[in-house]
């Protein structure tokens, strides 16, 4: 049972990394656009988020739940706001 968990744990930690590169590749994205229509701002942010993302690695599991837990709720709410 314990070997079980064991083997389970670096899948869950590889699926967790999967969803936080996605939520990061979301995000440059978005970021990507609203920069090219000139919001210098989100230039800055898109910046911020490739770096992030050439730094993920799947095991560092801080980095990957800090994504999942803050960049995830930002890429809500500008989903939120786009479907308004």
């Amino acid at each position: 049972m314990a070997n079980e968990k064991a083997r389970q744990l670096p899948q869950q930690d590889g699926a967790a990394y999967e969803v936080a590169r996605d939520v990061l590749l979301q995000l440059i994205g978005h970021a990507a656009n609203r920069a090219s229509a000139g919001e210098e701002e989100w230039a800055e942010k898109r910046d911020r988020w490739a770096l992030k993302l050439n730094t993920l690695r799947p095991e560092d599991t801080d980095a990957v739940r800090e994504v999942l837990d803050r960049e995830a709720s930002v890429l809500k709410s500008i989903t939120e706001g786009l479907g308004q």
